[in-house]
């Protein structure tokens, strides 16, 4: 049952995953040291893009992208509208 915060949201949860008995569904790094993280990191084989530029070569990043920008458009939270004409785009970190 949605929680009653969520109930004016259009919510899109995965409730199943490809391997049900992965490690990633109970293992948490929450509690290691920032060093220690990143020394797990090495082995991992899944990484996290560094950059836009890296998470829009990746399937998964595209989708999750997608995901969210159709959770804020079903929720009318934004509306996307054109630049206006003469304006720039400003970067971001």
């Amino acid at each position: 049952k949605p929680s009653i915060w969520l109930k004016d949201y259009i919510t899109t949860i995965k409730t199943h995953t490809n391997n049900p008995y992965s490690t990633s569904n109970v293992i948490s790094y929450d509690n290691l040291s920032p060093a220690y993280q990143s020394y797990l990191s090495v082995f991992s084989v899944l990484t996290e893009p560094q950059s836009f530029k890296e998470a829009a070569h990746d399937p998964r990043w595209i989708e999750a992208m997608n995901q969210e920008i159709k959770a804020l458009e079903e929720n009318y939270t934004w509306e996307v509208v054109g630049l206006p004409e003469g304006k720039k785009p400003i970067g971001s970190k």
